[in-house]
C-alpha cells in the first residue's frame, strides 16, 4: 500500500509539473520505472546533516571539498565512471526564503564559473515545493550539464547538485535521485 501511495503521489506531481493528464503521467512513469527497473539503488543516510540520498548501486560516498563550498556535505559517484556525480549541499537560509530564490542565487554564482543556458522550474523534492536549476558549461568541445534540485525546510536549504557529461543518459538517474531524496526528522 505504501509503495502505491508513493507512486500515485509521483504521478500527481508529474501531471501537475508537466501539465499532462493523470493518465499520460501514469503511462510515462510506468515506462520510466520499467526502464529503470534494471537499476538498483542504495540508500545512504546522513543523520548528522538530516537527509538520506538514494544513489545507484556501485556509487560511493566521498568527503566534501570544502574549498568548493563550506556548505558541501558529501560527494557521490562511481569510481569507474567519472562522467557524472552528485554533491549535496546544506546551508542555513533567512526565514521566508523560497527555493526559487535560492536557485537564482546559485545561478548567479555558476554564471561566474562559465555556466550558461540556465533554466529554473518549480518541482517537488522530499515532498516540499522546490526548484530545479539547469545549466551547461562548454569547454574544449565537451559539455558539462547541471541539474540542481533545491528544497528548503525549517530555515535550511538542501541542494542536490547533479553534474554529467552525458546528460541524455543521466537525466533520468538524477530525477530518480531527486524523487527518492529524504529529509530526516521533524522540521524545526
Amino acid at each position: 500500500m505504501t509503495a502505491d501511495k508513493h507512486f500515485k503521489r509521483r504521478v500527481r506531481e508529474r501531471a501537475r509539473r508537466t501539465g499532462e493528464s493523470y493518465t499520460a503521467a501514469l503511462r510515462h512513469l510506468r515506462r520510466s520505472d520499467a526502464e529503470e527497473h534494471g537499476m538498483e539503488w542504495q540508500r545512504i543516510e546522513r543523520t548528522d546533516f538530516g537527509y538520506a540520498v538514494h544513489v545507484p548501486q556501485g556509487w560511493d560516498e566521498r568527503p566534501p571539498n570544502l574549498r568548493n563550498s563550506p556548505w558541501e556535505t558529501a560527494r557521490y559517484g562511481d569510481r569507474n565512471d567519472r562522467r557524472h556525480g552528485l554533491i549535496v549541499f546544506r546551508q542555513p537560509v533567512r526565514p521566508g526564503r523560497e527555493a526559487t530564490e535560492m536557485a537564482e542565487i546559485v545561478r548567479s554564482s555558476l554564471e561566474g564559473l562559465g555556466f550558461t543556458g540556465f533554466g529554473i522550474a518549480e518541482t517537488r523534492v522530499a515532498g516540499l515545493p522546490s526548484a530545479l536549476l539547469t545549466g551547461v558549461k562548454e569547454d574544449a568541445g565537451r559539455v558539462m550539464a547541471l541539474r540542481e534540485y533545491m528544497a528548503i525546510r525549517g530555515g535550511v536549504s538542501f541542494c542536490l547538485g547533479c553534474w554529467t557529461t552525458v546528460p541524455e543518459e543521466d537525466d533520468p538517474v538524477f530525477a530518480g535521485m531527486a524523487e527518492r531524496f529524504e529529509l530526516l526528522g521533524e522540521p524545526s
